[in-house]
């Protein structure tokens, strides 16, 4: 879906001549939130983004795991782009992902994409989880910072109709010491249905730098979150000790019935739990998470035939979205979880259906 309006990128990949004949276009220049793959014949949307920093002048590795079966795309921030494919003993075997990092930049974006087609079907600890940066010889302490959305990355399957089509976070950014700032709202867009047992536990485990609150809306659309003795979120957050117990100015706290889970310490311990917040309304036509996005520069809105219009920004403010690009710029119309209604444009992305919101003028 994210590639239905790539015909309007100015470097095609192929052409058609006036006599018919067929020829190959140079590379496509991809977008700054775009992965190149296929030796740059094809650009696509980078999905979940990792930071990591601070490794020594002699280098060190940076290693994560996976676990599904289908095909990821790497971009790792210094130059090197790779495909991972993998197979089907990627579901009880997770595969190591490394690369070498030097000290001659503070920092590396590590852009990822994929497509899978299923995930581990046990879920007993860390090496059952889709992604993870904890245990073997995984190096947490490199991570400072995430955005995108896993959901994108790995989204539910078919409907979450077995344990099979809903990926599993167990531990996945445990031990990360130097993790800080917001956990993105859009963390788990894409995912919905039930979710599966123990589907968050320890996520965020040991995170002694994770700071702000949790957002609202993190959970949304996901059902039937156990609050029992086998939860899917126990221990999420144990020993983050910065995270928020009160919301800040500008924000309102919001009751998840998630908060005994939500604690420092072992789940259901007498800690003072974390708190969920939803940015007050601020002023202008359109805003997510509460903010303002520029307009795009070439165009405010996107309209159809019969009239609907839909806002146009500079920036992506959600994880999913239309990109329009001309002139070398690229803008967005901006796609949330569900269906808009009778009046709207809806599109299926990883089977989640995804709407734009249709301004009002």
């Amino acid at each position: 879906m994210l590639n239905l309006v790539r015909f309007l990128r100015i470097s095609t990949l192929v052409f058609v001549g006036v006599f018919g004949a067929l020829h190959i276009a140079p590379a496509v220049a991809c977008t700054a939130d775009e992965i190149s793959i296929n030796n740059g014949a094809t650009c696509v949307p980078s999905q979940f983004e990792m930071r990591v920093c601070n490794f020594p002048s002699n280098g060190d590795d940076f290693t994560f795991y996976v676990s599904a079966l289908g095909t990821l795309y790497i971009d790792w921030g210094d130059g090197y782009t790779e495909t991972k494919t993998l197979g089907n003993n990627n579901l009880n075997n997770r595969m190591a992902i490394t690369r070498k990092f030097y000290d001659n930049q503070e920092c590396y974006t590590i852009r990822l994409s994929g497509n899978f087609t299923q995930y581990p079907k046990k879920d007993t600890n860390y090496a059952n989880a889709v992604i993870s940066i904890y245990g073997g010889y995984a190096t947490p302490e490199y991570l400072y910072e995430i955005s995108g959305s896993l959901g994108a990355l790995f989204p539910t399957l078919n409907n979450g109709t077995s344990a099979t089509d809903q990926p599993l976070f167990y531990s996945a950014f445990r031990g990360a010491t130097n993790l800080r700032g917001l956990i993105p709202a859009t963390l788990f867009d894409g995912i919905h249905g039930n979710a599966r047992t123990r589907m968050f536990n320890e996520m965020f485990y040991g995170c002694t730098n994770l700071d702000g609150y949790i957002p609202y809306n993190l959970f949304d659309g996901i059902d039937n979150i156990s609050t029992s003795n086998t939860s899917n979120m126990t221990d999420i957050f144990k020993n983050d000790t910065k995270l928020a117990t009160t919301c800040p100015t500008g924000t309102t706290q919001v009751t998840t019935g998630y908060e005994n889970y939500w604690k420092p310490g072992t789940s259901g311990t007498a800690a003072t739990p974390r708190v969920a917040c939803k940015p007050d309304a601020v002023a202008c036509d359109h805003a997510y998470n509460g903010v303002c996005p520029d307009l795009c520069s070439f165009a405010t809105q996107l309209k159809t035939g019969t009239g609907l219009s839909f806002p146009l920004f500079a920036t992506k403010v959600t994880s999913v979205a239309i990109n329009i690009r001309q002139n070398g710029v690229t803008c967005y119309v901006p796609l949330e979880a569900g269906n808009g209604g009778t009046v709207s444009l809806n599109l299926t992305y990883n089977n989640t259906v995804y709407h734009a919101g249709v301004l009002d003028n």
